[in-house]
C-alpha cells in the first residue's frame, strides 16, 4: 500500500516517505489509490470557482504515481537518465479539462518538488525532465521558470480553471506567464483595481 499511504499523508499533513528503492504498484494498492484520489476530488471542487471539470481516473492516478517516482528520484540522486526516462513516463492520453484538473490533484505539488530538485543539483537531468513536465502541464506548474512557452488555450476554455489559474499566477507573482498578452488581460479581468495591491509590479512587467 505504499502509493495510498504517500497519498494519504501527502494530503493529511503533507509529509511523505518513500522506498529507497524504484517499485511498482501492485493492483490492490493502485484501487485504493484511486479511491483516495476520488474521495479527495469530491472535497477539492468545492472551494472551486464555477463547476469543476469532471474527474478523470487515470490522470489523477498517472500524476500520483509520477509524483511518487519523481520523489524517489530526487532523494535517491544516482539514478541515471535511462532509468528516470522509463519510470517518468508523460501522460498517454489526450489533455482536457478534466484531465488537466485531475492530474492537477497531486501535480499542484510539483514546484515544491522542483524547488528540491534544482536545489540538489541544478544541472541535474531530472529537473530537465521536470522542466519539460511543468511545460506540458501550465496549470499545476505556476512559479517554475521554463525555457518555453506554455500552451494555456485549454485552461482559458473553462472558467473554473481560468480563474484558478490565474489566481495562482497572481499569488506566485509569475512575471513570466503575465508578460503573454492573454495572461495579462485574464489578470487584469480577475484582479480588477485590487491588482496594484495584489501585484504592486505587475503594470511594470
Amino acid at each position: 500500500m505504499e502509493l495510498s499511504n504517500f497519498i494519504s499523508s501527502l494530503l493529511a499533513d503533507g509529509k511523505v516517505s518513500v522506498k529507497g528503492h524504484l517499485i511498482s504498484f501492485n493492483d490492490h494498492d493502485l484501487a485504493a489509490s484511486k479511491k483516495i484520489l476520488y474521495e479527495y476530488f469530491k472535497e477539492d471542487i468545492l472551494e472551486m470557482p464555477h463547476p469543476a471539470p469532471e474527474f478523470s481516473e487515470n490522470a489523477a492516478i498517472w500524476a500520483a504515481e509520477y509524483l511518487y517516482k519523481t520523489t524517489q528520484i530526487t532523494v535517491l540522486r544516482d539514478v541515471g537518465e535511462d532509468v528516470i526516462n522509463e519510470h517518468l513516463k508523460p501522460f498517454d492520453g489526450e489533455q482536457n479539462a478534466s484531465v488537466i484538473y485531475s492530474a492537477d490533484l497531486m501535480l499542484r505539488y510539483l514546484p515544491q518538488l522542483f524547488e528540491l530538485a534544482k536545489g540538489l543539483a541544478p544541472a541535474d537531468i531530472l529537473v530537465q525532465v521536470l522542466k519539460k513536465t511543468a511545460s506540458q502541464w501550465p496549470y499545476s506548474s505556476v512559479g517554475i521558470e521554463l525555457n518555453e512557452t506554455t500552451d494555456d488555450n485549454l485552461i482559458f476554455e473553462h472558467p473554473s480553471l481560468k480563474y484558478t489559474y490565474i489566481d495562482r499566477i497572481i499569488h506566485a507573482k509569475d512575471s513570466q506567464r503575465s508578460k503573454t498578452e492573454m495572461v495579462a488581460r485574464h489578470i487584469r479581468e480577475v484582479g480588477g483595481e485590487h491588482i496594484t495591491l495584489l501585484w504592486p509590479r505587475f503594470e511594470n512587467l
